[in-house]
């Protein structure tokens, strides 16, 4: 989703925000209007020579400007994610896989956001700070088509681990709707290790909430909105941010750097925790729309699979799906991240686990819940593709 931010809407960083030893923050000049160098929607101040601003959304140039600004500015090692909605996905993730291979450091100011697309920004950051909202969504792509869009989820799948993200985050993430909006409590942040400074606090294994959901952009930063998962009515879009602070001049003050000098590399990511994030987004996919969930089953599939104990091809493996959804059209998948296990070898990996059902068709009045277990086999050589998929009810 996209957010307008009126021209010139650039709010001052918080007054606690901490700065670098050789640049306090109450030794900041604040920069008259004039100063400010706009690429596209990021913002640079030349007082402020280590930070960049990434406001009102994620747009089709944002690649582009981000290499010119840093092109320009060598001296950028900070992203300001400031009342940022998101948009484009594809656009989203080339513009995170450019932060995290120049080491760009990310940070949410405090009464500010950053959702969706912008999210993938976010979690890129050698060091993040999340001082302001985080929300997250299953993916939803209206600009791209076909392979387009699958190659956006199975990119989520590949790279978001690769930038330490716990699979509590993703399976978050894959379970909330993407007509709906999932705010990080500042509980949730210290509990699945989502900001990393240079006390860099460790991911727990737990399971997501079971009533992760939607919540309107502008809630209070310290009540992160959420509603139950059935919930039908979209999320708003954020509102528009309000009037910046000004300075003597009339322009928007530019923001103090909240880092620690000390940075820490994120630690490489294991085949088998590669298997495990791919296997519970694949489950967790499932609650989306039937159209939501018909794309992401379309990239999980290799040609030929051995299904449920019968080798078949994937046309007839799309089609039970597709039936399957037709069936029960409201549908939540809940997967144990404690259960969850892999043994890889060659980049073949087993993955087995344990996850939750509701399904319900509103047309036939009828509905089922129950916990059931799952078999994959995946192929990391060929984009996380399931060559061996097998269930079983354990209980209903």
């Amino acid at each position: 989703m996209c957010v307008a931010l009126p021209l010139g809407g650039i709010a001052a960083a918080p007054a606690q925000a901490q700065a670098p030893a050789q640049q306090p923050a109450s030794a900041q000049p604040k920069a008259p209007a004039e100063e400010a160098e706009r690429y596209g929607p990021f913002v640079y101040f030349p007082s402020a020579p280590n930070l960049l601003i990434y406001h009102t959304g994620v747009g089709a140039n944002d690649m582009l400007n981000l290499k010119k600004a840093l092109r320009e500015h060598p001296s950028i090692g900070t992203l300001i994610l400031q009342n940022n909605g998101g948009g484009l996905v594809h656009i989203g993730l080339v513009v995170a896989e450019e932060v995290y291979e120049r080491g760009l450091n990310t940070f949410i100011p405090k009464d500010s956001y950053c959702a969706s697309a912008c999210a993938f920004v976010y979690f890129a950051g050698r060091q993040r700070l999340a001082e302001g909202r985080l929300g997250v969504h299953q993916i939803s792509a209206p600009e791209m088509t076909g392979e387009q869009a699958q190659f956006g989820v199975s990119d989520i799948v590949a790279t978001l681990p690769k930038y330490g993200v716990s699979a509590d985050v993703l399976g978050i993430m894959f379970s909330t709707p993407s007509k709906e909006m999932y705010f990080f409590t500042p509980q949730e942040i210290a509990k699945y290790g989502i900001n990393r400074t240079g006390q860099t606090q460790v991911a727990q294994n737990s399971p997501p909430p079971r009533g992760a959901g939607g919540g309107q952009a502008n809630a209070p930063a310290a009540t992160p909105v959420s509603a139950p998962a059935q919930a039908q009515t979209p999320a708003p879009a954020p509102a528009p941010a309000p009037a910046p602070a000004q300075t003597a001049h009339g322009g928007a003050a530019p923001v103090a750097n909240p880092y620690m000098k000390k940075e820490t590399a994120p630690a490489a990511i294991s085949d088998e925790q590669k298997a495990i994030n791919a296997a519970a987004l694949m489950i967790q996919a499932g609650s989306g729309t039937n159209e939501e969930s018909m794309n992401f089953t379309r990239e999980f599939y290799a040609d030929t699979v051995d299904y449920f104990k019968k080798t078949r091809p994937k046309s007839e493996i799309l089609a039970d799906k597709q039936a399957y959804f037709a069936r029960w059209p409201i549908r939540r998948f809940v997967v144990d991240q404690s259960t969850l296990k892999a043994q890889c070898k060659d980049q073949m990996c087993k993955v087995v686990g344990i996850y939750d059902y509701k399904v319900s068709s509103p047309a036939r009045g009828k509905a089922a819940t129950g916990t059931s277990n799952f078999t994959y086999v995946l192929d990391l050589r060929n984009r996380y593709r399931i060559v061996m998929e097998d269930s079983v009810v354990i209980s209903r």
